[in-house]
């Protein structure tokens, strides 16, 4: 009988969005301009991101669903990382969810001063 209530609140949760399957959280470095990128067919602007804070800048033209990006600032962003099953041919296999700002930094700050790390 737990075992059943513990399958039927498991995929509830499943359900409702509140337990994502294949999802992971991480922590996202994002620079504070937009730079030229391919995008599936034409040219487009991309965010540049890196995934540690000593790591090399990555393009990134996922959105992430809740970021606003403000040109200027460094940000140091949580954010789950969801697998899409079936992605189009066109799209990315992954979703990106916005969990928290954790650091905002004025790219001037940033340059002026070297002991400010993100």
């Amino acid at each position: 009988m737990r075992k059943t209530r513990f399958l039927v609140l498991c995929a509830l949760l499943l359900g409702c969005g509140l337990i994502e399957p294949d999802s992971e959280v991480l922590t996202l470095f994002v620079g504070p301009e937009r730079v030229e990128c391919m995008g599936f067919m034409f040219p487009t602007t991309c965010l540049q991101v890196r995934f540690n804070p000593e790591g090399n800048w990555e393009t990134f033209d996922d959105p992430i669903e809740g970021f606003n990006f403000e040109p200027g600032f460094f940000y140091e962003l949580r954010v789950r990382r969801v697998s899409i099953a079936d992605p189009p041919a066109d799209a990315s296999s992954y979703r990106w969810i916005l969990l928290e700002f954790v650091n905002k930094i004025v790219a001037q700050a940033y340059a002026i001063d070297s002991r400010i790390v993100i």
